[in-house]
């Protein structure tokens, strides 16, 4: 019996040892990534910020400003912004990184706008891109009129009957002319002179 309290207690005592960093940990850690994010490895350095961030109770407001730097190094722009933004919050113009702060805030903001740029780009040359399969058929529904030949409008007083100029009142779209209403190149003019 003497052996189990003895061997319990030793566990827990070993346990409770291990498992709870101090407070000076967390600085010491944090510096560390400070000091890898100036060496250039930052991937490490996130490591590093990541587990102050997820373990310390209170954040210290620098470290806001640190995790921002570094998250533009790695490429995560918005996260930079972020956090850099709140770092700005917090400190103001007193901060002691206020001016790297705001120079590193208009380099994320900059390549974020770049990449949503890009992605827009990319996105919409796909779309022009790609080509709507038609399943082996030679005409499909029209997407406007929905087949009915007939778009609706409705009017203050009652509904409006128009003839679907995609269509031209057919209720169905060729496949070339599908592909291209699809790929928001179709205009009336083309659809007018098939």
């Amino acid at each position: 019996m003497k052996f189990l309290i003895s061997s319990f207690l030793l566990f827990s005592l070993f346990c409770s040892y291990g498992q709870i960093p101090s407070e000076s940990e967390y600085y010491r850690r944090m510096d560390l990534g400070q000091q890898l994010m100036i060496a250039g490895d930052y991937q490490a350095a996130q490591t590093e910020f990541l587990f102050v961030l997820e373990n310390m109770e209170v954040i210290p407001t620098d470290l806001a400003y640190l995790f921002g730097r570094n998250s533009f190094h790695l490429a995560s722009y918005k996260q930079s912004v972020n956090w850099l933004n709140k770092y700005l919050q917090l400190k103001g113009t007193k901060g002691q990184y206020y001016q790297e702060a705001i120079q590193y805030l208009q380099f994320s903001e900059d390549k974020y706008m770049e990449l949503q740029r890009s992605l827009k780009q990319d996105q919409s040359n796909a779309l022009i891109a790609s080509k709507y399969d038609c399943g082996g058929l030679s005409k499909m529904i029209c997407p406007v009129c929905k087949g009915s030949g007939v778009i609706f409008k409705q009017g203050i007083f009652d509904i409006h009957y128009q003839t679907c100029p995609y269509s031209e009142g057919e209720g169905y779209l060729s496949c070339k002319d599908y592909n291209l209403f699809m790929m928001g190149v179709l205009t009336l003019q083309d659809s007018l002179s098939r």
